[in-house]
């Protein structure tokens, strides 16, 4: 066969056929067979795009977050100038320790049933409803929250009979020696948020030290002491609540022990006309009224035991408030001295301002004064001129 046939041959359907097998083998290899779900159609390339949308948001998120996170401020600096536990005592823990008492004074209780005379006393908290155990409860609580706050309270005074701005460091309080002040203070061991001086001390350093200006430090001693009274004030809520609940369960006690003896008088049913069944009943009904009467006078008086304590813990509180706000007065506002050539505050440009203005207002009233005078002086001239031609007309007259 010659070349010619060979190139028919090569044009021929058979060849073809076989050349386009050996094509599809050979791309067999390079391709990868994937099942009918896995072709990209429309629905699946949308299905892509929403789940890459999807995924995009959370990295937004947490870029949003970031910023969010970066303009919070940390546990640190809210609570720098805490102060409220100087005062504040934590419901749990006393709540715990009124039940301790609470249980100590019911064993305390069993004594009173060694003899027959004292055993009045072990009724009125045993015999008497649930009434008594709630009342004693809220009053071991009330006593377990003042005994904190005397500890808070003795802790305070311990605290005032350091030198928190010794005169060593130097007789003036100066921008360039705040630091060496507060290194002192932080060297004593002291909490500051256990200690309204402390807390007081140190924010009036940190505001001097960015305001440099006597007036506005004082102005912020003084909007502090108000916070501080009012932070004491509201300590005694929940005693106050205790106060004016516990008289409130006793009358209820009355109330349900007089429910309880008029129900068991008339509980019988048809007359009575056994006497020892009579006496059963009375027996009932006086029982139902030393509960209705008892209960009260228990939670009378531990209303009484609860107040005067509160009155007393309160008033130390606020004369510990007194103390620091002469401890202040005395040893810190005094000795502070502003730099020399400080840039004003706006407290200070305020104060210029007034003080322009008085002196504008003071220019004002003097023209009027010499305006006023100018008038006076020209009025006497002319009253001066009229009275001298009289004179010469009357001695004209006398000559004539």
């Amino acid at each position: 066969m010659d070349w010619g046939e060979n190139r028919m041959s090569l044009r021929s359907p058979e060849f073809n056929l076989f050349s386009l097998q050996i094509n599809c083998l050979r791309s067999s290899k390079r391709l990868k067979w994937r099942p009918l779900t896995e072709i990209p159609t429309d629905s699946n390339l949308a299905m892509a795009n929403q789940n890459q949308s999807l995924g995009k948001v959370p990295e937004r998120a947490k870029k949003r977050a970031a910023q969010v996170n970066m303009m919070q401020r940390s546990v640190e600096e809210m609570g720098k100038f805490d102060n409220a536990s100087a005062t504040s005592v934590n419901m749990g823990i006393t709540a715990a320790i009124g039940l301790g008492i609470m249980v100590v004074f019911y064993l305390f209780l069993l004594v009173f049933l060694l003899s027959d005379s004292t055993r009045i006393f072990y009724e009125y908290f045993y015999e008497r409803g649930w009434v008594p155990y709630v009342v004693t409860y809220l009053a071991c609580w009330s006593f377990a929250i003042l005994w904190v706050k005397r500890q808070k309270l003795k802790g305070q005074l311990n605290i005032m009979q350091f030198k928190l701005l010794p005169e060593d460091i130097g007789r003036d309080i100066k921008v360039e020696n705040l630091q060496h002040f507060g290194a002192h203070i932080n060297r004593l061991g002291f909490d500051p948020r256990q200690s309204f001086l402390l807390t007081r001390i140190l924010r009036g350093l940190e505001h001097f030290g960015v305001r440099r200006n006597h007036t506005a430090t004082a102005d912020m001693l003084k909007s502090q002491s108000e916070i501080d009274a009012t932070m004491v004030d509201s300590s005694y809520v929940l005693i106050k609540v205790f106060i004016w609940a516990i008289p409130i369960l006793g009358f209820i006690g009355t109330v349900l022990g007089i429910s309880d003896a008029v129900s068991s008088f008339g509980s019988s049913e048809g007359g009575m006309q056994d006497l020892d069944e009579i006496r059963e009943q009375l027996g009932k009904v006086t029982g139902g009224l030393s509960t209705a009467f008892d209960t009260t006078l228990v939670s009378l008086i531990f209303s009484l035991c609860v107040m005067f304590p509160t009155s007393i813990m309160q008033k130390r509180e606020e004369d510990l408030l007194n103390k620091v706000d002469e401890y202040c007065n005395e040893y810190f506002l005094k000795r502070l001295r502003e730099p020399m050539g400080s840039v004003p505050v706006e407290g200070g440009e305020s104060g210029d301002g007034s003080l322009i203005q008085r002196a504008e207002n003071l220019q004002a009233y003097l023209l009027q004064v010499q305006e006023s005078q100018a008038v006076v002086a020209q009025q006497m001239s002319q009253i001066a001129h009229q009275f001298q031609q009289l004179m010469e007309n009357s001695v004209g007259e006398e000559d004539r």
